[in-house]
Order: C-alpha cells, then sequence, then structure tokens
C-alpha cells in the first residue's frame, strides 16, 4: 500500500483489493525503551473498529500489552544487535557486510519470524537454495555464522530466547573450499628480492613483505619516519585501513598493537637506498599526486607486477609474504623465542607501553636479526 504511514500517527486506511476488500487495516510502530521497535498492521471489519484501535496506540493503552506479549522478530534482534551490541567488539566494515548480507539473502526469508518459531527444516533449505541460485560455499558460510552468532546471544546472554530451544541455523553445510597459500623457502625469498628486472620500488615492496612480515595494511601506511634504521627496527604504529564502501584511512594497526618489527641487515640496506631522497613524513608508497597511502587497487596492481617480474607463482598473495616469513622463522630459527615472534608480527604485544620503553634491540631481537641474516644469507 502506497504511503504507508512509519510516523507516531499511525494509519487506518479501507482495503480495496484482494480477500480483506472492504476490511480496514491499522498499521503503527510501536517504540520500546530498549531500542526495539514493533511494527503493527490489524485488520478490523469496521473503520470505527480500527480508529479507536489506533487511538488507542497512539495513546500508548496497548503498548504494556504488546510489549509483554511480543516476541521479537529475527530482524528485530538483528537490528538491536547491529546497534546495540556489535559496535562495542566487531569494526565498522565487518559489521556493514553482516548487515548487507542479512538484508539481501535473509530478510525475506526469516525477518518477520519470531526467533523461537524458526523452523530448522525450512533452515535447511534456504540454505540449500541459496547455493542452488549460484553463491559460493564460502558466502553460504558467512550467512550461516552471521546468523548462528546472532542466535546464540538471544540465547545467552540477553535471554530472548528460552535455552531450551536450539539454535535453528546451526546446521552442517558443505564446507567452502580453503585456498592453498603459498609458502616460500629461503632460497625462492632470495631469488625473488634479488631479481634483476625488479625496479627499487617493487624490491622494496617485497623485501618489506617478505623480510619483515608486516600485514598489507601496515605496508601501504608505512612512512619513512617508521624507518629506526640507528635501531634496526620498523615501528609499526598505523596502517591502512579499507571502509565496507571501500574509503581508506589511516588509523592504528590491527587490535591496537603498537609494536617495533625487526629490521635485518639486507631489508635496510634496500630502504636506505630506496628513501634516501624521500622526507620523513613521506609514504613509502603514496599515490601519484599526493602523499598519501596508494590505493589498495593500485598495490595489488604494483604486486601483480612484480610476481610476474620475479617468476614468483602467480596464485600468490601479499599475505603469503607474512605467511612465508613466519613459517621460515618458526621452522628454520629454534634460537627464536615464540614471544620474540609473536612480538615482531604483531600477533602479542604491549601496544604503546611496549613502544615507549622499547628502545634499540634487545637481546632477543638481535637473535632475530642475526638468524634473518644468516637464513636469507642476504
Amino acid at each position: 500500500m502506497a504511503n504507508r504511514a512509519d510516523n507516531n500517527d499511525g494509519s487506518c486506511r479501507e482495503i480495496l483489493t484482494g480477500k480483506h476488500k472492504g476490511k480496514w487495516r491499522v498499521q503503527h510502530i510501536l517504540y520500546f525503551p530498549d531500542g526495539t521497535q514493533k511494527r503493527i498492521s490489524k485488520l478490523f471489519r469496521t473503520k470505527t473498529e480500527g480508529k479507536e484501535y489506533l487511538r488507542s496506540l497512539v495513546r500508548g493503552d496497548k503498548q504494556v500489552d504488546v510489549q509483554s506479549n511480543r516476541e521479537m522478530t529475527l530482524g528485530d534482534w538483528f537490528d538491536w544487535l547491529v546497534e546495540n551490541d556489535w559496535p562495542e567488539s566487531l569494526a565498522e566494515v565487518t559489521i556493514e557486510q553482516r548487515k548487507r548480507r542479512f538484508r539481501k539473502y535473509v530478510a525475506k526469508q526469516f525477518g518477520e519470524l519470531p526467533l523461537s518459531k524458526i523452523d530448522p527444516l525450512k533452515v535447511r533449505m534456504f540454505y540449500k537454495t541459496l547455493r542452488e541460485n549460484g553463491a559460493s560455499e564460502s558466502l553460504v558460510a558467512s550467512v550461516k555464522a552471521d546468523l548462528v552468532r546472532a542466535f546464540n546471544l538471544a540465547v545467552s546472554p540477553y535471554g530472548k530466547v528460552p535455552v531450551t530451544i536450539a539454535n535453528p541455523f546451526r546446521l552442517t553445510i558443505p564446507a567452502p573450499r580453503l585456498r592453498t597459500a603459498v609458502a616460500l623457502n629461503p632460497d625462492q625469498v632470495r631469488v625473488a628480492v634479488h631479481s634483476p628486472n625488479i625496479e627499487l620500488p617493487q624490491r622494496a615492496m617485497l623485501a618489506v613483505l617478505l623480510l619483515a612480515g608486516l600485514r598489507l595494511g601496515e605496508m601501504m601506511a608505512l612512512t619513512k619516519r617508521q624507518l629506526k634504521f640507528e635501531d634496526d627496527q620498523i615501528l609499526i604504529d598505523q596502517a591502512v585501513r579499507v571502509e565496507f564502501c571501500g574509503k581508506q584511512s589511516v588509523g592504528l594497526p590491527k587490535g591496537k598493537k603498537i609494536r617495533h618489527a625487526v629490521m635485518c641487515n639486507a631489508l635496510k640496506s634496500i630502504l636506505r637506498e630506496y628513501t634516501k631522497n624521500m622526507s620523513d613524513d613521506m609514504f613509502l608508497w603514496s599515490a601519484q599526486n599526493e602523499n598519501q597511502p596508494r590505493m589498495k587497487k593500485r598495490i595489488y596492481d604494483t604486486w601483480r607486477s612484480i610476481i610476474k617480474t620475479t617468476g614468483l607463482p602467480s596464485d600468490m598473495s601479499p599475505h603469503d609474504c607474512r605467511l612465508t616469513h613466519i613459517n621460515i622463522i618458526e621452522k628454520l630459527m629454534p634460537e627464536v623465542s615464540a614471544t620474540t615472534l609473536k612480538e615482531h608480527v604483531g600477533h602479542s604485544a604491549e601496544g604503546v607501553t611496549q613502544v615507549s620503553y622499547t628502545r634499540p634491540l634487545n637481546s632477543a631481537q638481535i637473535i632475530l636479526r642475526d638468524a634473518l641474516g644468516c637464513v636469507f644469507r642476504l
């Protein structure tokens, strides 16, 4: 029905066609103290009955009864989580991805159903239909994960659903085929970094990824200021963040963990040469026309050029460089402690405190620096 009232006045309109022709439909939105809302849509035989019911809703006479008798729908619950729960623990881009998947794939099927009325048999058919309509196994798995998490929160800690009700979305589905990651050995790393056909900006980018194990966003946000040549360290205090809409911004690294990554002599030599004419605030791989991090799309263009020039595996990703770096340290550098490795790659760090009180390489980091030089022989 056109122009359906979505304000505090509601609406009472005659139905002109269909099986309910001649009846009157009352529509109104109730807002509750917990931030949730409920759309009321009810039929009456006469306009008088409908108008009286609508006036009682506007006055608030019926709201207590509606709130006590209502059960939150999956759509209501999902919206509540988006506004009140997930922002406390999830990145904005993650929340936007969940919202988009719910609206595109789930809302029409289950959005208006009360949480306790969702039939697992219909959920099974829903997953099957998604796959039959061309959704990838990874997409179906992501949709399932969103729904399982949302329903679990409804059970505990929020108690919107009795604990005796099983999660209807927790059904076994085909597992998505995992991509086989590429892990290089030290000889392959050495050949790639020393490739005679690679240009200096590309060599520096490849060396940062392979020899320091930086994340892609950390590499994209790298400035000369962060290169502590005198201390053989790279200060990782910022990273590029890509929002849901594709917009980029520079913020703290993943997990807000600021750290020092070890810079071996080979990496230091490459970066010294590459940055010798740069000012401290310049990004090492900046946009063409301004001193801003190069867009992620352009970084991947450069990466594909590096792959082609160096002869690295065609399906290798920038993150595979980080995998390679960590794998080689774990397997071939037994003298490096697990704690040192984690601090180096950002898996566990003390954030600002560690950075504020860490100066030149400590003895554990010296072991890592020397081990990197010994294994790679660069």
